[in-house]
């Protein structure tokens, strides 16, 4: 895996920014920024560790030219020094990611990637910044099933290579008959992992004890549920709006699309509606389509794990986690398939 980044410092004094295009409105929409004798492309990364340092909201670059934010910020900060890192593709304009503490070192990319393989990662991928890699716990698999669908324990380890932020470990499960990967990208199933003096280190520690029966007995139990609960028009629209940011560069997004309808019964047809928004989110939490929750969470998964970027599984991860560490709009309410068939109207109705 080649990783191509560059670190160095700079006074938070000497960002330059300029404005390339902007909206109607006069907000900037494209920016560049220099740092030494380099003109660059910023990430979303850069944005959120400079607002994150400084202390500002990241909304302040819609209403402020960049040169005159960074002048506030170096007019209180004279002497702050921060680090950066650069990713370089060939042909392209590095792109920065995040600034960070100059004082926390940032984890080399090639020793990271081989710390992963040693303690069994495996999909290790890239994207803007972080490291992923995906790891089997300590106890071992765990293999059960969940009405007729067999599972196996995973853990993703997510470390940012750019120096922002912890290294972190979301709980998964692997669902054999598909190999769908769904992982839980929310706070109730994460652990962060406390970085102090050598990261590296504190990172093996982690991949070589990490364990968590409580964890993944709970995920397991929300997965059960899922099963047993209708999806809610609010739940099956959240999901859609999710679906389209992250197939939103692909070529078949049309088809995938059209499956997700015909896996949700077609409910603007079924219902008589041209948009679901037509209706409240308190309307949308108390009405069925005719699929189970479980089926949108395995919808997701498997839009995640074999059809998106990166991005695009980052989006769909954080909607499963999000999801399952809630209580499901219909939860057990479809125990048998009687259930609910009052307000599903028939052809003759």
């Amino acid at each position: 895996m080649q990783i191509d980044l560059d670190y160095g410092t700079t006074f938070v004094g000497d960002l330059e920014g300029r404005c390339l295009d902007e909206n109607p409105q006069g907000r900037p929409t494209a920016v560049e920024i220099r740092v030494g004798d380099t003109w660059t492309t910023p990430t979303p990364r850069f944005w959120k560790s400079f607002a994150h340092r400084f202390h500002v909201s990241e909304n302040v670059f819609r209403y402020f030219e960049p040169d005159e934010v960074f002048g506030r910020v170096a007019e209180r900060n004279a002497d702050d020094r921060v680090s950066y890192c650069l990713e370089r593709h060939e042909g392209e304009r590095p792109r920065l990611l995040a600034i960070s503490n100059p004082k926390r070192p940032p984890m080399n990319p090639g020793q990271l990637v081989s710390l992963a393989r040693r303690y069994g990662g495996s999909e290790l991928e890239y994207d803007e910044g972080r490291l992923t890699s995906v790891h089997v716990p300590r106890s071992g698999e765990n293999i059960f099933s969940i009405r007729g669908d067999t599972f196996r324990c995973r853990y993703v380890l997510r470390a940012p290579l750019d120096g922002y932020g912890s290294p972190q470990i979301h709980l998964s499960l692997l669902r054999e008959i598909c190999a769908n990967g769904m992982v839980a990208f929310t706070p109730a199933f994460r652990s962060d992992i406390r970085v102090a003096g050598e990261p590296l280190y504190s990172v093996e520690r982690a991949l070589e004890t990490f364990d968590n029966d409580e964890g993944f007995a709970a995920l397991r139990q929300r997965f059960d549920a899922a099963q047993t609960s209708w999806a809610s028009l609010n739940e099956c629209n959240g999901l859609y709006r999710k679906l389209v940011k992250a197939i939103r560069r692909r070529t078949d997004d049309a088809r995938l699309l059209d499956r997700f309808h015909r896996l949700c019964g077609r409910v603007q047809e079924f219902y008589g509606l041209a948009n679901l928004d037509a209706l409240s989110i308190k309307r949308q939490r108390v009405l069925p389509a005719r699929c189970r929750l479980y089926d949108l969470l395995n919808f997701a998964s498997e839009i995640a794990t074999h059809h998106v970027d990166a991005a695009g599984r980052t989006i769909l991860n954080a909607w499963i986690g999000s999801t399952v560490s809630d209580e499901y709009d219909l939860e057990n309410t479809a125990r048998d398939d009687t259930e609910f068939q009052d307000l599903f109207c028939g052809e003759d109705a």
